[in-house]
């Protein structure tokens, strides 16, 4: 009896601590999730693009996120962060970008060599061009009362990705690009009206000085990342002080950085494979942390849920705590 008296005084106590246990961020939501899996087919450019689509068991026309995996994904990517943010009523809609997806490696006789012709500027513009047709899509198939877009919410839709998922995460988003006057037309159409937030795991910029092309960007964005998120080799990624970039060239308000210590590049994909040095204990703990701050976020953000948005302003800090950084603006 003694015993159990003392576990209530415990949990009291947790639940009293400012900040942290009054929310249900860092746990799953309450709907069941339904995971189905579609090829949608872009006739225009005679593309099928694979989608692992999260459908929660929550009722109306629910908020949108689209993720976008990183060079040699799949479908398979986010997948944490998507179980997580569908829980809490979103629908998620995980998109599989053919040419530099894992069917560029897998089989490949040099499959180190095929995905760095993967990483390129031609599928950098392709992987935009597919979220902007999944989002003319979704309306036409929700204009024809398909039983799968008619669930979702067309006017809170959040964008997000890993890696090359994130570098088109920012294009969307409304990155500026130090291009020739002829191509700024182009550069400055890539950004996408119809989002309303962004997340970006592992995003980057290729100097310092490049914080001016985040600018622009003024919808509520959150940047994730770690101390060891840099190189992934094949010459692959940057520095790890090069993805806090986009953050410090932001300027607009809800816009938050999320910096976890020792986090490595993969952690962030939210299928974490077995890297060298990993460390199950502390990975655990980081994607809690990733899951429970990204989900405040889409609530802020997405569903207008002010107890979610004053949250990220005080008790997201404390939460991550001595594991990493949280900055907000």
């Amino acid at each position: 009896m003694r015993q159990l008296v003392v576990a209530i005084l415990l949990l009291t106590l947790a639940l009293a601590l400012p900040g942290r246990a009054a929310t249900s961020y860092g746990r799953d939501g309450p709907y069941a999730v339904e995971t189905v899996d579609v090829v949608w087919t872009d006739a225009a450019r005679q593309r099928a693009l694979p989608l692992r689509v999260r459908l929660p068991g929550a009722p109306g026309a629910r908020p949108v996120v689209i993720f976008s995996h990183g060079l040699g994904g799949s479908i398979d990517g986010g997948r944490a962060w998507g179980e997580r943010w569908a829980s809490h009523g979103f629908v998620v809609i995980h998109l599989q970008h053919p040419g530099s997806d894992e069917a560029v490696w897998r089989g490949a006789e040099h499959p180190g060599q095929s995905l760095l012709g993967a990483a390129s500027l031609d599928q950098y513009l392709i992987r935009v061009a597919d979220v902007k047709f999944v989002l003319d899509e979704l309306q036409r198939r929700h204009q024809n009362g398909d039983p799968l877009a008619s669930r979702t919410d067309l006017s809170r839709i959040g964008m997000s990705g890993h890696s090359f998922g994130a570098l088109t995460t920012q294009a969307l988003a409304g990155q500026r690009f130090d291009v020739p006057a002829p191509a700024r037309a182009a550069a400055a159409a890539l950004a996408e009206p119809r989002f309303r937030a962004f997340v970006a795991f592992s995003p980057s910029a290729r100097s310092p000085q490049a914080a001016s092309q985040f600018a622009t960007i003024a919808r509520p964005f959150m940047s994730v990342t770690g101390t060891a998120d840099g190189m992934v080799g094949l010459g692959l990624g940057v520095d790890p002080s090069l993805r806090r970039v986009p953050f410090e060239g932001m300027q607009g308000p809800g816009q938050y950085l999320v910096v976890l210590n020792g986090a490595d590049h993969m952690l962030f994909n939210g299928a974490p494979r077995r890297r060298d040095g990993a460390d199950p204990k502390r990975d655990a703990a980081q994607t809690a942390l990733v899951a429970e701050v990204t989900t405040a976020f889409w609530l802020a953000y997405l569903a207008d849920d002010v107890a979610a948005r004053g949250w990220l302003a005080g008790g997201a800090a404390a939460a991550i705590g001595s594991a990493g950084e949280f900055k907000r603006r």
